[in-house]
């Protein structure tokens, strides 16, 4: 059964999670609410930083690729403030696709204190939440949270909810993937491709989070007619998933 926020022992604790993808923080939602958390949820680092300035918060879980002002910025941000109200060394965990050694120490160079990747794993997720608030980890010898991002246990009124709020996303992604390679804005595809690529791992689209994944790659290499041409055909695999996906929806 379960506990409800009065009852549960991190009931006390408030998280800031900031996160632009629709799919992902409802995802992300779901699990901290299993493990008992309050959240409150922001889509970029500068509604981040003003959520900081305005409520205390615990801990943030930070995604590292979002618009207007991306996890690295807004850390940085944050550590160098001298506000008063503000807390500067508030634990900041990353959360990014990004799993490499290089990409972990980015996140660390930029003042964050732990890195999950994604998909993200309810375990690791609740473990480094623990462990950063100063809490004693779940042991190694604890039998696993069997619901992770990329193979979710839930209901099936949850997953519909999921692909439902994936759906309705298509055309915005769209209309920005073609904006992006209209102006040439690498770091704006290698954005979309993170996002996209998060949220097909989420549902398990292996073709999509496959092309997701160059793409992303692509963009940060500044190789603008792979890019293009990546963008391009996600551009028409959407397009022909939303129309797939219309009827049921």
């Amino acid at each position: 059964m379960t506990q409800s926020f009065d009852t549960d022992p991190n009931a006390g604790t408030r998280l800031l999670v900031a996160e632009d993808d629709l799919v992902t923080r409802l995802v992300l939602k779901k699990m901290l609410e299993k493990a008992g958390y309050r959240a409150d949820f922001v889509t970029d680092g500068q509604e981040a930083i003003d959520a900081l300035k305005q409520k205390d918060y615990d801990l943030v879980l930070m995604d590292c690729f979002m618009p207007r002002l991306d996890g690295f910025a807004a850390t940085r941000m944050l550590r160098r403030s001298t506000s008063d109200g503000f807390n500067p060394e508030i634990p900041v965990i990353a959360m990014t696709g990004l799993t490499g050694e290089s990409d972990r120490e980015r996140c660390m160079a930029a003042g964050m204190d732990d890195h999950i990747g994604k998909p993200v794993n309810t375990d690791e997720l609740v473990a480094a939440i623990e462990k950063n608030l100063g809490g004693v980890p779940r042991s190694a010898d604890a039998p696993p949270v069997q619901a992770t991002a990329a193979t979710p246990a839930w209901d099936g009124d949850f997953l519909d909810t999921l692909i439902e709020r994936f759906t309705a996303e298509i055309p915005e992604v769209v209309d920005s993937l073609r904006q992006a390679v209209e102006g040439s804005d690498m770091a704006g595809l290698e954005r979309l491709g993170h996002r996209l690529r998060g949220a097909s791992d989420i549902l398990d689209i292996r073709s999509l989070s496959a092309r997701s994944g160059k793409l992303e790659q692509a963009g940060k290499a500044g190789d603008i007619e792979q890019a293009g041409r990546l963008a391009s055909e996600l551009v028409t695999e959407l397009q022909k998933m939303a129309a797939a996906l219309k009827p049921a929806y």
